[in-house]
């Protein structure tokens, strides 16, 4: 099974308490982009520090975490396979939404960030939740069916590179990791490497 580099964006004391062997700790916000569990920049700790270091995170001391990562069955939305599923996964739920007369959330910009984004992405986190949840009652009645115990995504985001371009500067992969097993390692981003990518500090 593939096996990737993840970068965990957080607080000093949560990368103390990640280092020392403690487990992640997966999230459940209602606009996590792929759904709940523990999310990873994939190979990029720059990305990760930028993410702890924006205001709205509040905290006192940003910090990043390396972990090492089997891929194992991995819904992967940079195949047209996952983008496929995903897409048969929306149908679903919206036609659940119907049925029940739910009225389907939406991504939206946060009112202190109209960029564009949609950074709160609760139409696509509602879909995912609905989609790992259809296969969780699945695997119930089948023991065979195999749940999906990462998920890997690309997001375009950001401002242009240049006028007109194709490229964005906050451009990324996005890694879930739905089954805390699939985290085989942690580690400290290296000094030489933090010198190399212009970082401060990780962990005074």
């Amino acid at each position: 099974m593939p096996i990737v580099l993840g970068y965990h964006g957080c607080d000093l004391e949560t990368a103390k308490y990640l280092l020392g062997g403690s487990p992640f700790l997966p999230s459940r916000r209602d606009y996590d982009w792929l759904g709940a569990g523990s999310y990873f920049w994939e190979n990029d700790p720059v990305r990760a520090y930028q993410w702890a270091t924006e205001p709205r995170r509040k905290f006192k001391t940003p910090s990043v975490v390396g972990a090492v990562i089997e891929l194992g069955n991995c819904l992967d939305l940079t195949t047209q396979s996952g983008i496929a599923a995903v897409k048969v996964a929306y149908n679903a739920f919206m036609a659940v939404a119907k049925e029940t007369g739910i009225t389907p959330p939406k991504n939206i910009d946060p009112a202190a960030d109209p960029r564009g984004d949609k950074i709160l992405r609760r139409l696509d986190c509602a879909v995912m939740n609905h989609f790992f949840g259809v296969l969780q009652t699945e695997q119930e009645a089948d023991p065979k069916t195999q749940p999906y115990a990462t998920v890997r995504a690309l997001f375009p985001e950001g401002r242009e590179l240049y006028p007109d371009a194709g490229f964005w500067d906050k451009t990324h992969i996005q890694l879930c990791v739905r089954d805390s097993r699939q985290i085989l390692g942690v580690f400290r981003i290296p000094d030489w490497q933090r010198e190399e990518l212009d970082l401060p500090v990780l962990y005074p």
